[in-house]
C-alpha cells in the first residue's frame, strides 16, 4: 500500500513525510542492520527488505515489528560490549571497534522509530480533531513524547476545540507575587489574617501543601487560630515506597508529622488532613503535590512549598480574589472531605507498611530530631530545632528525649560514635533498624490518631469558601484535573503571539516538543515569536540530571535554552522551582512541574492568569513578569551547548559511528556543565557570605527577615542594595568558576 497522500512514505500502516523519512534512510537503515555482528543476521535479507520498501514505499507492519525486535537484541549486546569497554577504562580498541557497527545501526534505527513516533501522533490527532483544529501541531508534538491513551487524548482535543473557555472565571483581582516576593507575601497574608482576628474581624484559613514543614509558617498558623481565626489543614503524606531503586529516604517525613501534631497541639479551631494518595491517586508512588494558601477572600496560587529553604527558591504565584478564590477554596474542601476518615491503606497502600518493614530505610539529622521530638511530645508551632553537628551532640538530644540513638541506627558499634560525624554534620541518610522503623509507623500512627479525632474530623466540616463576587477585570483560567492542566498549558503555548517565556524546574521532551511545533508554526506563518527556557540544573545522585532530554531536545530544534545559574547564601542549593510558562498573552503558573508525573499522575493545581491590555494593571504585571524573566535570563544564566561541546570533544574522530558518538557525549557535556555550575554556586555562597560579614550587613538582613523575607533573599538583597546592581553582579561574574563556565 502506497503512502495515500502521495510521494510519501508509509510505516506500520501510518504515512510519514518524505522530508522525515525516505526509501534512501530505508537503505541506509538496512546496510547498517546487515552489518551488525549478531548470530544468524544476514545482510541479504536485509538487502531484500530495502527492495521491497524501495518499492512499495512501505514498511509493512511485520516488517517494522521485526527490526524493531532486531534492535532489542542488538542493544543488549551493544550494553554487554558498552559494560566490557567500560571495564577496559575505555581503553581497548577492539572493543571500541566491536562497538561502532553497533552505534550505526542504532542511530539509524533511532531515526525510524522517530519518524513514526511523530508520524504515529499526528494520525491520532486527525482522527479525533476537526480540519479547522489550530493548535493541532502543538498537541500532536506533545501527545508524540506523551503518549496519550486514546481516551485522553480524545478528550484533549475536544476540550480544547469546542470550550476552549470551561476553565475561565472572569471578574477577579490579582496580585502577582514572584520570586523573592513569593515568600513575603505568605507571611503577610498570614500575618494580615491574625490582625484581623484581633481586631475582631476572624477569617478563614487555609493551607494546602506538599510539605508544610517551615517552623515560621506553622508558628503562624497556630497564632491566627490563637487569635481567634478557623485554620484547615491538608498535606501530602509522604513517602514509604522508594522513588527510585529499593532504598527508601524518609527524611521528610517525620518532619512532616512532627509539624501536624504540633497544629493539633496548638489551642484554637484547628483542624488537620492528610490527602490519601494511594485511594485517590491510584500509586502509593504519587504525590499530592498541591501549594495554595487561603487567608479570608484571598488566595496564593502558586509552585512553592512551605518548608524550610523554600522561600530562598525562584518561583511564581498570584493573590487572587474573586470568583477563581472561590472555586480553588472549594476544590480545596473537597480534597479535605476526601481525606476526611482515610486509613493507612488509602495513603499509603496495603501493603505498604509490612514491605516498608523490610526494605533498606534511610534517614539523616533532620528526620532524626524531628521523629524524637514527635515521639516525646512536640514543641510548639514555631520551635525551631537545634541542628547537631556531631554524633555526640545528636544522641545527646536523642537521651534528653528518652531515647537511645543507637537502637535507631542499623550500623555496628565500631563504626558508630565520632566516625559519623561528618554524616551528621552534612545530614546524609543513615540506615534505619528496625526498632528505628518501628518507631516511624508508631509516629504515622499517632498523628492519624490525631486526626481520626472526633473534633478534628468534626471541624474538617466547617469549610466556608469566600463569595463569588466580582472582585476585579481579570479572566483566570484554573486547571484541577490532569486532562485540564495539559489542556490549559498547551492553549496557553498555542495562544502565544509574540514570546514564550518558561523557567521550569522540570522541562521534559512532550512540552519542548510543544515549544518546537508553535515555533514552526509561527514560521510557516511567516511570523517571529520569542521562545525561551530556563531549566534548573539539579543533580540526580547518579550525576545526570532530569532535565537532559528536554533540554537537548530544544537544542537540537534551534529552541534557546540555558541553565539557571544562581547565587547562594551558604550550603544550601538555590533552585528555579518554577512552574511558569509566560507568554504576551499569559502567565501559567502553579504547582504542575512540565514533566508526565506532574502533568498527568499527581494531585496538582495550576492557573493561567490572562493579560488585558487595555488596564494598566494588568500590562504592568506582565511587563513585571517578563522583567522577571530577563533578568534570571541575563544575569543568573549559561547557555547550554552540549552540541558545540560534543562535536569538539569528537572533532578528530573520524569513525563510521561519528554521529552516535557525538550524540552520546551531549549527556557527558551536559553533565561538565551542571558541575561547573554547582561549583560556582557554591563559590558564590562562599563570596556572598564573606561580603555580608565585611560590610557589617546582619541589622540590614535582620530587618528585612523581619518584613517577610526568607533568609537567603533578605541576604542577597541587602548585598544587592549595598553594593548597588552592577558591582553585585560583576563581583559575582567576576569568580573563577562563572568564568570558566562561560569560556
Amino acid at each position: 500500500m502506497s503512502n495515500p497522500s502521495g510521494g510519501g512514505f508509509s510505516i506500520n500502516n501510518t504515512p510519514v513525510e518524505r522530508a522525515r523519512y525516505n526509501s534512501d534512510m530505508m537503505r541506509q537503515l538496512t546496510k547498517a542492520a546487515g552489518s551488525v555482528p549478531i548470530d544468524g543476521n544476514s545482510p541479504k535479507s536485509w538487502n531484500q527488505l530495502a527492495d521491497s520498501v524501495e518499492h512499495h514505499d512501505e514498511v509493512s507492519k511485520e516488517d517494522f515489528e521485526s527490526m524493531r525486535d532486531f534492535a532489542k537484541q542488538a542493544r543488549e549486546e551493544r550494553g554487554d560490549l558498552r559494560k566490557e569497554y567500560a571495564a577496559s577504562g575505555y581503553k581497548d580498541p577492539k572493543i571500541a571497534a566491536a562497538l561502532v557497527p553497533f552505534n550505526v545501526f542504532e542511530t539509524n534505527m533511532n531515526k525510524l522509530t522517530e519518524a513514526h513516533r511523530l508520524s504515529s501522533a499526528k494520525s491520532a490527532v486527525q482522527a479525533v480533531a476537526g480540519a479547522s483544529f489550530g493548535a493541532a501541531n502543538v498537541v500532536t508534538a506533545y501527545h508524540a513524547y506523551a503518549g496519550l491513551p486514546k481516551s485522553g487524548l480524545k478528550t484533549l482535543v475536544q476540550s480544547m476545540e469546542s470550550e476552549p473557555g470551561k476553565l475561565s472565571f472572569a471578574g477577579n483581582k490579582v496580585e502577582q507575587v514572584h520570586q523573592d516576593e513569593l515568600w513575603r507575601s505568605m507571611n503577610r497574608l498570614l500575618d494580615e489574617g491574625k490582625q484581623k482576628a484581633e481586631a475582631g474581624k476572624p477569617v478563614e484559613i487555609n493551607a494546602q501543601y506538599y510539605e508544610l514543614t517551615s517552623q515560621a509558617m506553622l508558628g503562624k498558623l497556630a497564632e491566627n487560630a490563637a487569635a481567634g481565626n478557623k485554620v484547615r489543614v491538608n498535606v501530602d503524606p509522604g513517602r514509604l515506597v522508594p522513588f527510585k531503586g529499593t532504598t527508601v529516604n524518609i527524611d521528610d517525613l517525620p518532619d512532616k508529622m512532627r509539624g501536624l501534631l504540633q497544629l493539633a497541639d496548638a489551642p484554637g479551631d484547628i483542624a488537620i488532613s492528610t490527602y490519601p494518595v494511594n485511594k485517590e491517586l491510584g500509586g502509593p508512588g504519587d504525590l499530592m503535590h498541591r501549594k495554595g494558601l487561603r487567608v479570608g477572600d484571598k488566595f496564593l496560587l502558586s509552585g512553592m512549598n512551605a518548608n524550610q529553604g523554600s522561600g530562598e527558591n525562584i518561583d511564581a504565584g498570584y493573590i487572587v480574589e474573586g470568583p477563581a478564590a472561590r472555586k480553588l477554596v472549594q476544590n480545596f474542601s473537597r480534597d479535605v472531605q476526601n481525606s476526611k476518615g482515610a486509613s493507612l491503606d488509602d495513603l499509603y497502600g496495603d501493603k505498604a507498611m509490612g514491605e516498608f518493614m523490610e526494605r533498606d530505610v534511610r534517614m539523616g539529622r533532620r528526620g532524626l530530631m524531628s521523629l524524637f521530638d514527635s515521639l516525646d511530645g512536640p514543641l510548639p508551632a514555631g520551635s525551631n530545632m537545634v541542628r547537631p553537628k556531631t554524633y555526640a551532640e545528636l544522641e545527646a538530644h536523642a537521651k534528653e528525649r528518652g531515647f537511645d540513638l543507637k537502637k535507631f541506627i542499623d550500623l555496628p558499634a565500631d563504626e558508630q560514635g565520632a566516625k559519623l560525624d561528618h554524616a551528621i554534620a552534612e545530614n546524609h541518610a543513615l540506615p534505619m533498624s528496625d526498632y528505628g522503623k518501628r518507631r516511624v509507623v508508631d509516629l504515622i500512627k499517632l498523628v492519624q490518631r490525631e486526626i481520626h479525632s472526633p473534633e478534628n474530623q468534626k471541624r474538617l466540616d466547617d469549610i466556608q469558601p469566600p463569595s463569588d463576587a466580582a472582585k476585579g477585570t481579570t479572566v483566570v483560567s484554573l486547571a484541577d484535573t490532569p486532562t485540564e492542566r495539559e489542556q490549559l498549558l498547551l492553549q496557553s503555548i498555542h495562544e502565544a503571539e509574540k514570546f514564550v517565556y518558561v523557567p521550569a524546574f522540570v522541562i521534559t521532551r512532550p512540552v519542548a516538543a510543544a515549544l518546537a511545533a508553535k515555533a514552526k508554526d509561527m514560521e510557516a506563518a511567516g511570523k517571529k515569536i520569542d521562545i525561551r527556557v530556563l531549566a534548573d540544573p539539579g543533580i540526580y545522585p547518579d550525576g545526570g540530571t532530569p532535565n537532559s532530554w528536554g533540554v537537548k531536545f530544544l537544542e537540537d530544534n534551534d529552541i534557546p535554552v540555558r541553565w539557571a545559574a544562581l547565587p547562594r547564601t551558604g550550603l544550601h542549593d538555590r533552585k528555579v522551582h518554577a512552574k511558569e510558562l509566560l507568554t504576551d498573552k499569559s502567565d501559567f503558573v502553579g504547582s504542575t512541574n512540565f514533566s508526565n508525573k506532574g502533568l498527568r499522575e499527581n494531585h496538582e493545581h495550576s492557573g493561567a492568569i490572562h493579560f488585558n491590555p487595555d488596564d494598566p494593571l494588568s500590562v504592568r504585571q506582565q511587563q513585571q513578569a517578563r522583567g522577571s524573566f530577563e533578568e534570571l535570563w541575563d544575569n543568573f544564566s549559561v547557555e547550554s551547548k552540549s552540541v558545540q561541546t560534543a562535536t569538539a570533544w569528537k572533532k578528530n574522530y573520524q569513525g563510521a559511528d561519528k554521529e552516535h558518538q557525538i550524540e552520546d557525549a551531549r549527556n557527558g557535556a551536559i553533565r561538565k556543565q551542571i558541575h561547573g555550575i554547582a561549583e560556582y554556586e557554591k563559590e558564590s555562597g562562599n563570596w556572598v557570605n564573606e561580603q555580608v560579614k565585611e560590610r557589617k550587613l546582619d541589622s540590614k538582613i535582620n530587618l528585612l527577615i523581619a518584613q517577610g523575607y526568607d533568609d537567603g533573599n533578605a541576604k542577597l538583597k541587602a548585598l544587592r542594595e549595598d553594593l548597588g546592581p552592577e558591582a553585585f553582579l560583576e563581583g559575582l561574574h567576576q569568580l573563577p568558576g562563572y568564568q570558566q563556565l562561560n569560556r
